[in-house]
């Protein structure tokens, strides 16, 4: 097969051969536009079925926005519809920060690489036409368009593929609706909204693939390249070697064919004419893989922004423990090709019963060259095979371990499966022989899989379903096919045979639909089983925003939008700023900060949590705090706001953003305790932290292990005891608080209410916790009820003098910057006169700052206990600090690098090829290749 946009008509090569320029360039513009008009109508065609699919899909679940079922599981509501929302706040000028920092998340993060790794895509756009209140319907519209413009992109290629069959067109269209419908896009893509940008990106690396081999649209084939790249160059690297296969297929399949000249020749100079077109075609197809190599360098070096700054941010982004690679069993593996199969840890490939089929049938179809059928099986085979075999995973991850699925490249095979279903069908329906054998490999997949605990009547059902439908359309083309109806006018059959195969094609778009329909409820049902839910934006959200809006005064001080988590991003949706904010390039500096004084963390490690201390508030400016609690109490039930948190709000006195430390000769660095941390960091001593006895219920002593820690195990049998008991002494009045960062289950204080506490090693950290005060007799009691094993640290209670805190707050707010002032991101501070030592930002001491006293030349700041730091000299009395991206001035040298080269070969390209060759053509090796290609398919179907 070669690309449709590659053939030229026979008058075309005789105008070539003539010289006449002007009349080939006609030529060519009206090939062009015969090309463009069908092409389009199939993609538009393989849109529409793709849209109705999945939103009826969704509807028939009950799912939003059709439904009362919250969409927003996992990472859609945890990450993607705050990113949304904060997004919307920065396309209409009322986010805190601009495109370089994000002063909302993570005390003051950076926000360019964000930017670039979840919402560079242009589809994001369009979350502006929307409220802010509509921010998750403005998403699934996002990902509706992504999964239509996949399809509409896929038909669009297949269509420009030779086909030897009438309604080419609506078959691209099915095969192209199969595609944006396939199992990776809505049981794991949709809910990861930036990947369906690799949905898009592989059927245009395909496309770039054709161009590049037959020497055609450089400049558009790089912007494509581009494209994908700044779209989401995670899944652009997966769609590059998904084309990369697909370019190895075609080089592989298409064995080079002596050119056949149409002049009289001797058999000696045939003989030679032969050699020569051998070595002219090598030659071509050598051009073509250089030029696809071309291509990629040029099209990511365009996006080297993107990627360098997404790099940059990635390499100091907090690390994730690699997982164990366990590869699915055959039937697990197998299962996931029908449809409403559905597992975490294995590769969605669904890609409806009928391209599977197609794709099964291809091995055994004689219309198909037997050195395709071979290549298409074996790069198909072996891709899967390469999913599977550890060694290369790591090769499709970069050598890196995902934090999640194994399996996110499987739309790549999917891909592969519908272009060998395409090359199968497209050449005409398959013989009986391979339809007979087509059908027994389906069959037998259903077999093997049968074996999987979680394949369920309905999955085999729709199989069973969606084949017979198939076999009766396609009895209804055999029943035209007839022998009896030779005797008709010629005319009348023909109009017949194409009625029926229109209505037969018809029938397939509709059954492949209701299918497709039914596997999206399925799988929604089954994730969100599986996966956690957040709400869509509602009186909570609308509450609470209200709350901490009305509290905002930044930057004198920051407003925690609370602990009570709406999503692990609840500053960038709700507002304020705090130090919630989950990304996969959430910074090591700030996650090691945050995790020495005692805040906690999900996601194993990449999102922190919200810690309500005094300490941390007033160190890291926190000067006013939502707090969200259920309500309860007889109104309850008819209460309009039933089940709807109540927000309170406190606020407290802090330190200043910008405060200034006393000189020390010492470097202070962080312990193992948090409370020692929060007083290192705050400047005084505020605690006390007793020595801890550990003890049974029945008040028999228990041993420490070699560290000084407590391991707890729940009961056998879960009971409302608390089988454990810490006993400690301190003075009465103070503040109680417990650090157990692994201990999951309650804990209470003797008199107070219990405290849940969350924390699984290696997976979530639970943050200090407030217990209670401090009885008057001094003596604490605190019994704890674990849930999971875990264990409690040696020091786990620490008892806060809140008075010795408030000095504290008022000797830094003494010293501290006069005033602070934020603009995007650069920040400045007037300090008192004569201040020496050092001044400390309260903002997460991350590569790309650079601070400058009194105006002079910038420099890199230094660090204290993980915050930005500036020495004093005791002279100056303006501080100004700004931040850029690591990676973004060498991505934009690197841009222009790959533009100047570009510009350089084009150029250099047209010089050359403007140039006749012996022969009087004007064509490089490239479109020779392209054209001997053309006629050999030309003979081919005419025989």
């Amino acid at each position: 097969m070669t690309a449709q946009e590659v053939q030229h008509p026979p008058d075309l090569d005789s105008a070539r051969g003539q010289g006449n320029q002007e009349a080939t360039r006609r030529e060519h513009i009206k090939t062009g536009a015969r090309a463009v008009g069908p092409r389009a109508a199939a993609a538009v065609m393989a849109a529409l079925p793709a849209v109705v699919g999945l939103c009826a899909g969704d509807a028939a679940a009950g799912f939003f926005p059709f439904g009362a079922t919250a969409r927003g599981v996992s990472d859609l509501g945890n990450q993607y519809v705050p990113f949304y929302g904060y997004f919307w706040d920065v396309l209409h000028g009322h986010a805190r920060g601009d495109l370089f920092v994000n002063w909302a998340s993570g005390l003051g993060s950076s926000y360019l690489p964000d930017l670039f790794y979840y919402l560079a895509s242009p589809f994001s756009l369009l979350v502006a036409l929307f409220p802010r209140a509509r921010v998750d319907l403005a998403v699934y519209v996002v990902t509706v368009a992504k999964i239509a413009v996949a399809a509409g992109i896929m038909a669009w290629y297949l269509r420009g593929l030779t086909v030897r069959r009438h309604l080419r067109s609506g078959a691209a269209a099915v095969f192209g609706a199969a595609y944006g419908l396939c199992g990776w896009a809505v049981t794991d893509a949709v809910y990861n909204p930036m990947w369906l940008d690799g949905l898009i990106a592989f059927p245009l690396l395909c496309l770039v693939a054709e161009w590049a081999l037959a020497g055609r649209r450089p400049v558009l084939g790089v912007v494509f390249v581009a494209f994908c790249w700044v779209c989401d160059f995670y899944t652009a690297y997966f769609a590059t070697i998904g084309a990369a296969v697909l370019l190895l297929i075609r080089l592989a399949s298409d064995p080079p064919e002596p050119f056949r000249s149409s002049e009289p020749s001797r058999s000696s100079e045939r003989s030679g004419s032969s050699e020569r077109s051998e070595r002219s075609d090598l030659r071509g197809r050598s051009r073509g893989v250089v030029r696809a190599a071309l291509y990629a360098v040029l099209g990511t070096g365009l996006a080297a922004p993107v990627v360098l700054v997404v790099y940059f941010a990635a390499k100091d982004a907090w690390p994730v423990a690699p997982r164990p690679f366990v590869p699915p069993g055959a039937e697990v593996l197998l299962g996931r090709l029908l449809p409403g199969g559905y597992q975490f840890s294995s590769p969605a490939l669904y890609v409806g019963t009928f391209v599977l089929f197609a794709a099964l049938t291809l091995p055994f179809n004689p219309a198909v060259p037997v050195r395709a059928r071979a290549v298409w099986t074996a790069a198909t085979l072996a891709v899967l095979g390469s999913m599977l075999w550890q060694p290369t995973v790591r090769i499709w991850y970069a050598f890196t371990s995902p934090n999640g699925s194994f399996y996110r490249e499987a739309f790549v095979l999917c891909g592969l499966l519908v272009l060998a279903g395409w090359t199968s069908f497209s050449r005409g329906v398959p013989s009986p022989r391979a339809l007979a054998a087509g059908t027994a490999l389906l069959a037998a997949i259903v077999f093997t899989a049968s074996g999987w605990d979680r394949l369920t009547p309905d999955m085999i059902e729709r199989t069973a379903a969606t084949a017979a439908a198939g076999a009766v359309l396609y009895g209804m083309i055999v029943l035209t096919r007839h022998p009896g109806l030779d005797a008709w006018p010629r005319p009348a059959l023909v109009r017949v045979r194409r009625g029926v195969a229109g209505a037969a094609l018809a029938g397939l778009a509709a059954v492949q639909t209701v299918e497709a329909a039914a596997n999206v409820s399925t799988i929604d049902v089954k994730r969100a089983g599986h996966l956690d839910s957040h709400a869509a934006w509602g009186p909570w959200h609308e509450r609470l925003r209200a709350a901490v809006t009305s509290a905002d005064a930044w930057p004198a001080y920051r407003t925690e939008p609370g602990q009570a988590q709406v999503s692990g991003n609840d500053p960038q949706f709700v507002g304020g700023e705090g130090a919630q904010y989950y990304s996969s390039l959430t910074s090591t500096a700030l996650i090691d900060t945050l995790g020495h004084l005692g805040f906690g963390w999900t996601s194993r490690g990449r999102s922190p949590r919200s810690l309500d201390n005094p300490v941390t508030d007033a160190v890291l400016a926190i000067g006013a705090r939502a707090r969200s609690t259920l309500p309860t109490g007889p109104a309850l039930p008819s209460s309009p706001s039933a089940g709807v948190p109540q927000v309170t709000l406190t606020r407290t006195l802090a330190a200043p953003l910008v405060t200034v430390r006393p000189p020390s000769s010492a470097v202070p660095r962080y312990g193992a305790s948090p409370f020692r941390n929060q007083e290192l960091l705050l400047g005084r001593p505020v605690y006390d932290v007793p020595d801890v006895r550990y003890l049974t219920v029945d008040g028999a002593d228990l041993p420490a292990d070699a560290h000084g820690a407590l391991t707890t195990v729940p009961d056998r049998v879960p009971s409302a005891s608390y089988p454990y008991v810490l006993r400690a002494t301190c003075r009465p009045g103070e503040e109680v608080y417990l650090y157990g960062p692994e201990f999951s289950g309650s804990v209470t204080l003797a008199g107070n209410e219990p405290v849940r506490f969350a924390g699984i090693a290696g997976q979530t950290r639970a943050p200090v916790h407030r217990l209670g005060t401090v009885p008057m007799t001094g003596r604490l009691k605190v019994k704890l009820r674990p849930g999971l094993p875990g264990s409690v640290p040696r020091q786990a209670l620490g008892c806060l003098d809140v008075r010795r805190l408030a000095a504290a707050v008022r000797d830094l707010r003494a010293t501290g910057a006069t005033s602070v002032r934020v603009s995007g991101h650069t920040l400045s501070a007037t300090l008192p006169a004569g201040s020496t030592g050092t001044a400390v930002v309260a903002v997460p001491a991350i590569r790309g700052w650079t601070c400058s006293l009194d105006g002079a030349p910038p420099r890199p700041v230094r660090r204290h206990l993980g915050l930005l730091a500036v020495p004093l000299d005791g002279t100056a009395t303006s501080l100004s600090c700004s931040f850029t991206p690591p990676g973004l001035r060498l991505g934009l040298a690197a841009t222009t690098a790959a533009l100047l080269t570009g510009a350089a070969l084009l150029i250099g390209t047209t010089a050359r090829t403007s140039t006749p060759n012996p022969d009087g053509h004007h064509l490089a090796d490239g479109r020779d290749f392209a054209v001997r290609r053309r006629r050999r398919r030309t003979r081919d179907d005419q025989a």
